[in-house]
């Protein structure tokens, strides 16, 4: 035992509210390399929904950012809960994505190339915008979970996009919710198959367009023909921006950039909201449910609520 884990915790499924769930997990094979003799970009997912039909809404696919995985959709500071959890008690049967070669998902790293090192302490403090102590305490879970990135990002985005359209294929329409540097999947998903994406909520996206990892404007690979945005053009986009993390311009040049190419942005500031303090972690920050309910509020309605699609 640790001194992070004192003799006088409360196990955390004796805090835990009682429920009725219906929940799961899988893999999503990948693409087969013919030279290597396996798949390539498998990835592991996890889904919950409301034991009942009929308290059904639309479906959620959340896709996690840059080094992180899914278990940053399961927890937020003070004992708050998730935003998966949040998005199942509304209603939404929720997906929760491991990105290709992060958290259960295979890193074959002779396939999928290198990655950098897992960041410190000093990179996520700066990162989410908290202290040291406080990341090794409050946002312990950060540290923990936290992984590096991959040397090519088209390659990297490539894998992201098919195992989010393949998982879309599975699901059937739904709405996207991305975090940063997951931002890249939902747009390219939404581009190839807008029939299967209500609406793709980025949450402090990867950006400004066209730096080092988006070449080709909001992603490293083409989007439509001759960069032009075909599918994502037709699928409403909510960006949404925490009020203390510097994200801000880079978020107004992004919903520019979509904007400048026929898409639908609603730009979410929740500083305008009164949710002051939050970083980019905003997920899992001081006011993560407060977000939560934000964002939920500017969600469209859901196609056939309390049913099927």
């Amino acid at each position: 035992m640790t001194s992070a884990q004192p003799a006088h915790r409360r196990p955390p499924h004796r805090g835990a509210e009682p429920t009725r769930r219906r929940r799961g997990g899988f893999f999503l094979d990948g693409e087969w390399d013919a030279k290597l003799h396996r798949p390539v970009g498998s990835a592991w997912v996890r889904w919950e929904a409301p034991a009942d039909e009929g308290d059904w809404t639309a479906p959620v696919v959340l896709v996690h950012g840059g080094g992180g995985q899914s278990t940053d959709w399961l927890w937020a500071v003070d004992g708050q809960p998730g935003w998966a959890e949040l998005f199942v008690g509304a209603g939404h049967p929720t997906y929760l994505l491991d990105r290709p070669g992060h958290g259960r998902s295979v890193w074959d790293v002779e396939a999928m190339g290198p990655r950098s090192a897992v960041p410190d302490t000093t990179v996520l403090a700066r990162l989410f915008q908290v202290d040291e102590a406080e990341l090794r305490g409050r946002f312990g879970a950060v540290a923990a979970s936290s992984t590096g990135l991959f040397a090519d990002a088209a390659a990297a985005q490539r894998r992201d996009a098919a195992a989010l359209t393949r998982l879309l294929e599975l699901v059937g329409p739904a709405i996207v919710v991305t975090h940063s540097a997951g931002a890249p999947a939902g747009w390219l998903a939404a581009d190839r198959r807008p029939d299967l994406v209500d609406i793709v909520v980025a949450v402090e996206p990867l950006g400004p367009p066209r730096t080092r990892a988006l070449t080709e404007g909001v992603t490293a690979l083409p989007l439509g023909a001759a960069g032009q945005p075909r599918g994502l053009a037709t699928v409403p986009v909510l960006l949404v921006t925490a009020a203390a993390s510097g994200h801000l311009q880079a978020d107004s040049e992004t919903a520019a950039f979509l904007r400048g190419r026929g898409a639908e942005v609603e730009h979410l500031r929740l500083g305008q909201h009164g949710l002051d303090g939050d970083g980019h972690g905003v997920l899992f920050d001081r006011n993560s449910t407060a977000a939560f309910d934000l964002v939920h509020r500017h969600l469209p309605a859901p196609a056939r609520p309390g049913g099927g699609r």
